[in-house]
């Protein structure tokens, strides 16, 4: 009897032990880093109702909704854990911009960095240039990121080289005209160099078999029309072609831009 008694007084220390909020810190944290998103914002949730002045546990409850895809979710809590959105340290106003980044909702965003009082000015300008090149406001961007302070900042610096790059476009009217005077030129003016060697030889041969049809059986050879018809139109599909392709790749130029920013944004925040 003495026995257990001194086994079950054992027991209920070494369960106390592990749910210690220490213990189930670490529990969380375990959760968050294999990717088990949910339950981690169940212990996070938890720890942050223990310990409501924990600014550190909030952030992580709030990060672990984000990487869960629960933004709705997140923002909901946000707004009891911090019912007034002037006062959020710092830490956790990262985590909210990361929020609403996720959300696309640029609009909430910008107030909300309007309105903290926690964020340092340069930060505000970062955050500020990352939405203008999410919303392909890239020369807004050029004029925010010179409101930087801090010349040397690594992602000031990321974002120059960013926006300089976005400037080299290429440009559709030209690529229309190269098509006008040489058939896939305009797609070859865009890397599109497959689609511009098949253009160019089609219509080269379209031109040919019109020109020897007309100059065998006459101009009023309906094969020399036939082929001229078919040749005209491939001929005009080219120009807009070199049209498309170039806009088309001055749009995965931008995407490939801003998977770029993401990338910077993520390890600088």
């Amino acid at each position: 009897m003495r026995f257990l008694i001194l086994f079950l007084i054992s027991f209920s220390g070494f369960a106390q032990d592990i749910f210690s909020p220490k213990n189930a810190e670490k529990y969380a944290d375990y959760l968050l880093k294999s990717g088990q998103y949910e339950l981690a914002a169940k212990e996070y949730e938890r720890l942050v109702f223990f310990s409501p002045q924990n600014d550190t546990m909030k952030t992580m409850l709030l990060k672990s909704y984000r990487l869960a895809n629960q933004t709705d979710l997140a923002l909901q809590r946000l707004m009891v854990i911090y019912p007034e959105v002037s006062v959020v340290p710092y830490s956790p106003s990262v985590e909210i911009s990361k929020l609403y980044f996720t959300k696309r909702d640029w609009k909430a965003a910008s107030e909300f960095w309007e309105s903290n009082k926690s964020l340092p000015e340069d930060d505000k300008t970062l955050l500020k240039t990352t939405v203008q090149i999410f919303e392909n406001n890239f020369q807004e961007a050029r004029e925010t990121i010179e409101l930087l302070k801090n010349d040397e900042n690594s992602l000031g610096l990321a974002y120059k080289s960013i926006l300089e790059k976005e400037t080299h476009k290429k440009s559709p009217a030209l690529a229309g005209m190269m098509s006008l005077v040489l058939p896939g030129s305009g797609k070859a003016y865009s890397k599109n160099w497959k689609d511009g060697i098949v253009s160019l030889f089609f219509t080269a041969g379209m031109s040919f078999q019109a020109y020897r049809s007309f100059n065998t059986h006459g101009i009023n050879n309906y094969r020399g029309w036939i082929y001229s018809g078919i040749g005209f139109g491939f001929y005009l599909g080219n120009i807009y072609g070199g049209i498309k392709s170039t806009k088309d790749y001055n749009r995965k130029k931008i995407n490939n831009l801003q998977h770029e920013a993401s990338n910077h944004f993520n390890l600088y925040f």
